[in-house]
């Protein structure tokens, strides 16, 4: 018999392989093994546990901690009951998780440490239940209504609570909500949409056509567990596909852990490809004459060879033959140092990588895909198929999955994996399908002339400069972003006569930077006003546009004195530029792109968990020199 709900996938592979490794954690230096078999057993008890707690079906159970197999065995607990998981992102403020919690109307909660614990506490009275499941130095908190996660499995293990999960089991549908996941919130507060076991599971089926699995397979959970990609790959792949899911001792030690791991499968958004490959670059520009010699020969041969094959051109006996050497001396040790030796496959989502980025991580062997979805159509939409990754492009639609560019140039999909509905908003449900059922992203795209997606970005960010020149603020960030020392570019035109930008700098490539030049700082916001580090920006910028047209070259622009933050509003916690917010907070500085200005004071409002603050600062405006055809400066 099929599977056809993600219970059913769970009681299939611990009938089928019950002592295969379901799950993998790294606890005290160790790695800890759960077999499909004792996963199965800990889901029921825990699902038995939370029935005499008072969980229904239909009831909302929230989640918030750090990548742990308790997060995943209590998302599946509540599946098993009928009721609804909703993930908090562990680095939310107290107030984002009072509105989740309160909004969701939940029934209980389960939390990894007392950190997570401390902003539960205010809402503690609109709770049936707090779980926590690092229990170590938290029984000054245990109680009635906040108990450790082992006693609340302890609670299922009777023949009565059994017989009460089988009973939920055989009520649970294909139709049956099996997720609330949070969309991005780029424009607005996030929504919560409504996933059942029939839209996840066809996510997965469609996912295959980009990322086979055959079952067995090793993952790296790392990512924000509550993030729709991380979902799909961790929890629902994981599920149907059978394969071993890992989970980091820390947040802090993920770097380490994933070399240990070197998984099958990696998944990224574009922001940590890019750190990935900032720091790469970084480093190797501080390396010594001969490894700085050697690391540019090789790459630049990995390189050409990489555009050659997109290009579908011969690469050649000479270069290949170059190849041969430069892998295993060049490409080979960055790979191990990433966690990426044994990776067969590796995938991007959650917004578009730059072309210059996905080459030199497919330079060095990377077999890395786009991917292109939303929360609201389980993170599968459109990707890259084996062989076919054109690296400006995010591929093609998947397999039953219909995609379509309406007249304003919007990007619509309709498709099994497309969800039901926002959770409690039957207005934005409404306003979010067409007339004739299509789904409306709110992304900007066309097909090129081979059929694959070129994804422009947010439809209501496209615009035009003032003489009318079409605009795309991401497609230029990309470009930016390949810069080691350009950690986020906010790029603005839209009805401006010309382009400008705000730079937040990379802190670790830029400190670094600093130091090897003996350049005297005393905080992070000292060098972003150093007159020596405008200088570098400017000629990163000069030469990240110099292949654009002269109306798409950055003219002007200012190092932000901050780090762009979740907290403040100014990203999501997907790490999205919210452009709205930023374009309010820093009015007053892009003003001065436009008028001439030099310097500015701005006076920031910021936030931190422990309170609020303010944030004076004396921000600089620079113009970016013109440059010749080769990228450098004219010289007067």
């Amino acid at each position: 018999m099929t599977p056809t709900t993600l219970i059913d996938y769970l009681a299939y592979h611990a009938k089928t392989k019950p002592n295969a490794p379901a799950l993998r954690v790294k606890r005290l230096g160790v790695w800890e093994t759960t077999s499909w078999a004792g996963l199965k057993q800990n889901v029921e008890q825990l699902a038995g546990g939370l029935l005499q707690l008072g969980l229904q079906p239909g009831d909302v159970l929230a989640l918030l901690g750090q990548n742990a197999p308790e997060w995943v065995e209590a998302e599946i607990a509540a599946q098993a009951i009928g009721a609804m998981p909703m993930g908090i992102y562990a680095d939310a403020m107290p107030e984002e998780v009072g509105y989740f919690l309160e909004f969701s109307e939940c029934q209980g909660i389960v939390v990894s440490d007392e950190e997570q614990l401390d902003k539960v506490l205010p809402h503690l009275d609109k709770l049936q239940f707090v779980l926590v499941w690092e229990e170590a130095g938290m029984s000054k908190y245990w109680s009635e209504r906040i108990r450790p996660f082992s006693s609340v499995v302890a609670l299922g293990e009777s023949a009565q609570s059994r017989q009460a999960v089988e009973a939920s089991k055989a009520r649970i549908k294909p139709d049956t909500i099996a997720l609330l996941a949070p969309t991005s919130g780029t424009t607005a507060r996030s929504k919560l949409a409504m996933l059942t076991h029939t839209q996840l599971i066809a996510g997965a089926e469609a996912g295959r056509d980009s990322i086979t699995i055959g079952g067995g397979e090793w993952v790296f959970s790392y990512l924000p567990l509550p993030w729709i990609g991380e979902q799909m790959l961790t929890v629902v792949r994981g599920l149907t596909d059978g394969t071993v899911m890992h989970f980091p001792e820390d947040m802090i030690t993920v770097r380490e852990d994933v070399k240990e791991v070197q998984p099958d499968f990696y998944l990224a958004p574009a922001r940590l490809w890019e750190d990935a490959a900032a720091i790469v670059r970084s480093r190797m520009e501080d390396a010594d004459r001969f490894k700085k010699a050697f690391y540019r020969w090789g790459m630049g041969v990995l390189l050409d060879c990489a555009q050659r094959e997109f290009r579908k051109e011969p690469v050649g006996f000479g270069l290949t033959l170059a190849r041969a050497l430069a892998y295993p001396m060049v490409a080979r040790p960055i790979r191990a140092r990433m966690g990426l030796a044994a990776c067969r496959i590796a995938a991007t989502g959650g917004a578009p990588l730059g072309p210059e980025v996905f080459t030199f991580f497919r330079a060095l062997g990377v077999d890395i895909r786009q991917v292109y979805g939303q929360s609201e159509t389980a993170a599968t939409s459109v990707a890259h198929l084996p062989g076919d990754t054109p690296p400006e492009t995010v591929g093609k639609p998947l397999r039953n999955t219909q995609v379509r560019i309406a007249e304003d140039g919007e990007i619509q999909i309709k498709g099994g994996q497309v969800f039901t509905g926002y959770f409690k908003n039957e207005d934005a449900t409404r306003e979010t399908f067409t007339q004739d059922g299509w789904f409306r992203t709110g992304d900007a795209g066309f097909f090129n002339e081979n059929g694959h997606l070129v994804l422009l970005g947010r439809l209501k960010e496209v615009g035009a400069l003032a003489d009318g020149t079409r605009f795309a603020p991401q497609f230029l960030e990309n470009r930016l972003k390949y810069s080691p020392y350009i950690r986020e570019a906010v790029v603005i035109g839209h009805t401006r006569p010309y382009v400008t930008t705000l730079i937040e700098l990379d802190p670790e490539n830029i400190l670094n930077w600093a130091r090897k030049r003996g350049i005297i700082f005393s905080t992070y916001q000292s060098l972003t006003s150093n007159p020596r580090v405008y200088e570098l920006i400017a000629q990163e910028l000069k030469m990240a546009c110099d292949s654009l047209p002269d109306e798409l070259k950055v003219r002007r622009f200012a190092i932000l004195p901050k780090e762009l933050h979740a907290d403040d509003e100014e990203i999501t916690r997907t790490r999205k530029v919210k452009r709205g917010t930023v374009e309010s907070r820093y009015a007053n500085l892009l003003n001065a792109l436009y008028d001439g200005s030099t310097e500015v004071k701005l006076s920031l409002p910021i936030r931190y968990l422990e309170g609020q603050g303010t944030l004076e600062a004396e921000v600089r405006v620079l113009d970016v020199g013109p440059t010749t055809s080769t990228g450098q400066e004219v010289k007067a």
